[in-house]
């Protein structure tokens, strides 16, 4: 038994929830379910502290075993608890509810800066393929959009790579829920899978329609597009690129959505 393990079994026992246990480690509830779910440790004083609080010696807390002390299993009682179906535990990794909402605030939040910076990307470069002679945007604008959302990708990837995931670990286990939790949890889906493939489709639509009025522009003489003025050609871009990075950014964080729900009840 690891020591995330552990940790999870021994909080049950005492009824705490990650919040609490966090307040009285003077941490992060993000840190608690981080140890939980076997992504670090904590450091040498916060080990200390759970010792003394959950009355365990530290070669308890920190050898892994097979199984903890009759003392301690004895002491869980909570109906979500791991500790409750020890054959099913062997096969899979058990989720509480508490557990689920963190996995999927975390990646609702991921992809909220994904779909942002995506949006942001394609907006600056909406337009930069649609100009047909230079004016005041492709000479003044365009360059410092284009350099806008470099630093942007850069930063997307740096986050990406670099960010910690403290919920990476589920993606690659049989998860278990208890039965109240799995049922709230695919109605939950099932009802926000609707606006969220919903959101998608309009989207496409909207770029869809929006590219055949492009198409239809360029058909536009010489002599028409000579009779738009600077200000006129600005305010087409800007609403094209508005346009653009909003359905690309709405795209972007319902697939995301759509993605945490479905890993996290792939095998229900």
């Amino acid at each position: 038994m690891t020591f995330g393990e552990k940790l999870y079994k021994l909080r049950k026992a005492q009824g705490f929830s990650q919040e609490a246990l966090a307040e009285k480690l003077h941490t992060s509830r993000q840190a608690v379910s981080k140890w939980e779910n076997d992504n670090g440790y904590p450091e040498t004083e916060k080990i200390i502290l759970i010792s003394k609080l959950f009355q365990i010696s530290l070669d308890d807390l920190l050898i892994e075993e097979r199984e903890m002390d009759a003392e301690s299993d004895a002491g869980c009682r909570d109906a979500e608890s791991r500790c409750s179906d020890k054959g099913k535990e062997e096969n899979g990794y058990y989720i509480n509810r508490e557990t689920a909402n963190g996995f999927l605030l975390y990646y609702k939040k991921k992809f909220l800066r994904i779909a942002a910076a995506c949006g942001l990307i394609v907006g600056c470069n909406a337009v930069s393929y649609g100009s047909t002679e230079p004016s005041f945007y492709e000479l003044t604008l365009q360059p410092l959009l284009a350099v806008v959302s470099g630093i942007t990708l850069l930063s997307v990837m740096l986050y990406v790579i670099l960010k910690q995931n403290p919920y990476r670990n589920l993606r690659n286990r049989e998860l278990l829920f208890a039965e109240d939790v799995r049922r709230e949890l695919q109605d939950e889906f099932s009802k926000m899978k609707k606006v969220l493939l919903a959101g998608i489709v309009v989207c496409l639509a909207a770029v869809g329609i929006d590219e055949m009025y492009f198409a239809r522009d360029l058909s536009i003489t010489a002599e028409a597009l000579q009779l738009l003025s600077e200000a006129q050609i600005l305010r087409d871009n800007v609403l094209y690129m508005l346009l653009a990075g909003v359905c690309v950014f709405v795209m972007v964080f319902c697939a995301g959505v759509y993605w945490s729900y479905s890993v996290l009840l792939r095998n229900q």
